[in-house]
């Protein structure tokens, strides 16, 4: 959501921006002012996406720092949507078409699944890239503060020669979970600064 929220903005602005650049537009405001609004944005969706799931599962546990889990759920998926927006930013500063953008959002989204841990087990050079993407860290907080590593597997009774190994990363603890959003804090900062700067070569777009 947050990277289809954010990877058009820029692109579709991009004549425009160019000549307010050129009469000395300030793109550390104009691209702050997007954070803002797709932000605000983001906490619309994060309420509804994860309430709508939390009343399908049907179930209530008690947080890390919560009495109620839901509202953990919460800020992780809103500091997820918020990191992916930024990311979109980057992509949008770079393309110069929605098009073009549009083009690349599918590759961006295979890689984060791919090394969000979910899948398969990461280990080796896997392991290391998945430290760069924003799904790794989502899903590590998401399934520390869902307890992950304690729940049952629904066909454990069906079939007892199936294990459930604990993952190292699944680790319900507050320090491990303000780690993990620490991080998606970081990389959302890291992605707005260097959408600024690659903004900039806008001064040279021949379009």
């Amino acid at each position: 959501m947050g990277l289809f929220n954010s990877i058009q903005e820029i692109c579709k602005e991009r004549v425009i921006v160019k000549r307010e650049y050129m009469a000395n537009l300030r793109l550390t405001g104009y691209v702050l002012s997007k954070v803002v609004l797709q932000a605000l944005i983001g906490v619309v969706q994060a309420i509804v996406l994860t309430e709508t799931f939390l009343i399908l599962v049907d179930k209530q546990k008690e947080g890390i720092f919560f009495d109620n889990y839901s509202v953990e759920i919460v800020f992780t998926i809103w500091l997820t949507i918020l990191a992916s927006t930024a990311m979109g930013l980057i992509i949008s500063a770079l393309v110069k078409s929605g098009d073009k953008a549009m083009t690349v959002a599918p590759f961006v989204l295979i890689v984060q699944l791919l090394f969000s841990g979910i899948l398969f087990t990461l280990e080796g050079a896997g392991k290391k890239i998945s430290y760069c993407t924003v799904s790794r860290w989502s899903v590590e907080a998401l399934g520390s503060i869902a307890h992950l590593n304690s729940l049952e597997l629904k066909m454990q009774k069906e079939y007892p020669m199936l294990e459930h190994k604990a993952e190292s990363f699944f680790k319900a603890t507050a320090g491990h979970v303000s780690y993990a959003w620490m991080i998606l804090i970081a990389m959302t900062a890291i992605c707005i600064v260097s959408s600024i700067v690659v903004l900039r070569r806008i001064a040279k777009d021949t379009r």
